[in-house]
C-alpha cells in the first residue's frame, strides 16, 4: 500500500502537486495585475500534470510565468476593463431607479455569458499556443462558440468551489488549500481534449504542405524554381516546441533538419 508506485502514493503525490500549484497561483496573483500570467503558468503546469510530464512544479511554473508575463498581463488588463464595464452596467440597472426593458436585461445576461465562455479559454490558449494577443482573444471566443457544451462545463467548474462553500462553510480551509489548483487541474483534462483536435490538424496540415512542396520541387525545375524557393524561405509554418505551437520560418526548420542528419 505504501510503496512509492502504489495507487495510494500516486494519489497523495498528485494531491500534493495540486496544493503546490494552488499555493504558487495564489502567491503570484497577490499583485493583482499578475493574475493573467499566474493563470497562464498554472495552466502550463496543469497540462503537464494531466499528461504526467511534470518534473519540478516550482521551476516549471516560474519559467512559464516569465514567458507568458507580457501577453498574459495584456489580456488580463483588457479583461479588467471589460468586467469593469459590465459591473458598472449591472449597478446602473440595479440602483439607478430606471425600469429597463426585459430585452436589455436578457441582452446583458447573454453578453456576460459569452464573455465568460471566451475567458475560460483565453489563458489556457496563452499557455498552450504562441499567438499575438488579438489572435488569442479571437481564437478563445471562436473555440468557445465551437465547443458550447465544453465551454459551459468549464464555467461550471469555476462555480463548483463556491457551491461547496455555500453548503459546507466548514470546507473553507480545504478550499483555500486546493480550490484553484484543483479547478485548473480538472479543466486541463477538458481543454487538452479540445486542443488535441486543433493540434492534430496543424500537424497534418504541416505534413501535407511538406509533401506537396516536395512534389512541386520535383515537377518544377524551370524559370519559376528560384521564385518558389524564395517564397518557401519566407513562409511561416507552425511547429510544436517546448510545449507550444509556434510559427517559425520554414527555411530554418529545414536547416535544422539537415544539421541533425
Amino acid at each position: 500500500m505504501f510503496k512509492l508506485d502504489s495507487p495510494l502514493m500516486n494519489f497523495l503525490n498528485k494531491v500534493a502537486d495540486i496544493m503546490i500549484l494552488n499555493f504558487l497561483f495564489l502567491v503570484f496573483s497577490i499583485p493583482v495585475f499578475t493574475i493573467g500570467a499566474s493563470f497562464s503558468a498554472a495552466y502550463y503546469m496543469g497540462f503537464k500534470m494531466v499528461k504526467n510530464e511534470e518534473t519540478y512544479i516550482i521551476k516549471g511554473f516560474w519559467k512559464a510565468f516569465k514567458e507568458n508575463f507580457k501577453q498574459a498581463t495584456a489580456i488580463w488588463l483588457i479583461l479588467l476593463v471589460v468586467f469593469g464595464i459590465l459591473v458598472a452596467d449591472y449597478r446602473i440597472m440595479a440602483y439607478s431607479g430606471i425600469e429597463f426593458a426585459q430585452w436589455i436585461r436578457i441582452a446583458m445576461t447573454t453578453v456576460t455569458v459569452v464573455v465568460l465562455m471566451g475567458v475560460v479559454f483565453m489563458f489556457p490558449l496563452q499557455a498552450r499556443f504562441i499567438n499575438p494577443v488579438k489572435n488569442t482573444i479571437k481564437n478563445a471566443f471562436l473555440m468557445a462558440l465551437s465547443h458550447l457544451p465544453t465551454a459551459f462545463l468549464l464555467v461550471a467548474v469555476y462555480v463548483l468551489p463556491l457551491v461547496v462553500l455555500y453548503f459546507i462553510p466548514q470546507s473553507l480551509p480545504v478550499i483555500i488549500l486546493l480550490a484553484f489548483g484543483l479547478v485548473i487541474y480538472l479543466k486541463s483534462f477538458l481543454l487538452l481534449r479540445v486542443f488535441k483536435k486543433y493540434e492534430d490538424a496543424l500537424v497534418a496540415d504541416q505534413s501535407q504542405e511538406t509533401a506537396d512542396e516536395a512534389g512541386d520541387a520535383e515537377r518544377d525545375s524551370g524559370i519559376f524554381a528560384e521564385s518558389d524557393r524564395i517564397e518557401r524561405e519566407n513562409r511561416m509554418v507552425k511547429v510544436f516546441r517546448n510545449g507550444k505551437f509556434v510559427e517559425v520560418p520554414e527555411s530554418s526548420l529545414k536547416n535544422n533538419t539537415n544539421e541533425q542528419e
